[in-house]
């Protein structure tokens, strides 16, 4: 099929009006494309722990978690569930007393668990994805 000049250079810039476009509108929908949101993930069921210093009267911690995320890696978190509750475990479990008493002492229990999720996810996943361990409850006896 032949195409006469006026024919081609219009069939060009069609092509051109196209690809500019669609270059556009891909551009808007990345720009329009929502920041993750926070998102928190429940730990279910509650956690109920061994706690204390060998050779002493057993204690236990009993508390409800919630992992602070966000929207892009919440299905992460949960596909690791039995990876992430095992590692609170073993991670409570190390716990004294003097790290459980205390506003002080909780608040640095949470940051440490936080941190111990993560070096977990990281050396299974790649990703560091929890911002925050948040307690929902906290009972020790």
């Amino acid at each position: 099929m032949s195409l006469g000049f006026t024919s081609y250079n219009k069939y060009l810039l069609l092509t051109l009006f196209v690809v500019v476009a669609s270059l556009l509108s891909t551009n808007i929908k990345a720009e329009d494309d929502p920041a993750p949101t926070p998102v928190y993930v429940e730990l279910l069921p509650d956690f109920i722990v061994n706690y204390g210093e060998p050779g002493a009267r057993l204690k236990y911690i009993k508390t409800k978690i919630n992992l602070r995320t966000d929207s892009n890696h919440e299905g992460l978190i949960i596909l690791n569930m039995p990876l992430v509750r095992d590692t609170l475990v073993m991670f409570l479990s190390t716990r004294t007393p003097d790290q459980v008493s205390g506003a002080i002492a909780r608040e640095q229990t949470r940051k440490d668990a936080a941190v111990a999720i993560n070096e977990v996810l990281k050396e299974e996943t790649g990703q560091e994805p929890v911002i925050d361990v948040l307690f929902a409850s906290f009972v020790t006896q």
